[in-house]
């Protein structure tokens, strides 16, 4: 069971974790989100060529790593401003 799911059965006691600020997306976010996604359906889109699918891989990733460096930026500026 995970602690998620011992957390939803018993809402106090030391089975759930400990809450902190919520990730908040922004558009900018999203935007990185669905350009992943995007190259990541075109990337293995079966009806593609190779040459097609080996350049959506290349977004695939170059958008992944966006996102990823946008979302540590965001989380970073969240445990900046914890107490």
């Amino acid at each position: 069971m995970t602690d998620f799911q011992r957390c939803s059965r018993a809402a106090t006691g030391s089975a759930c974790p400990e809450k902190g600020p919520a990730l908040q997306l922004t558009p900018h976010h999203l935007e990185l989100i669905r350009t992943a996604q995007q190259a990541l359906h075109r990337a293995t889109d079966q009806t593609s060529t190779t040459a097609e699918r080996g350049a959506a891989l290349a977004d695939w990733q170059a958008a992944a790593e966006r996102l990823a460096v946008a979302l540590v930026a965001r989380l970073e500026t969240i445990e900046e401003a914890r107490p």
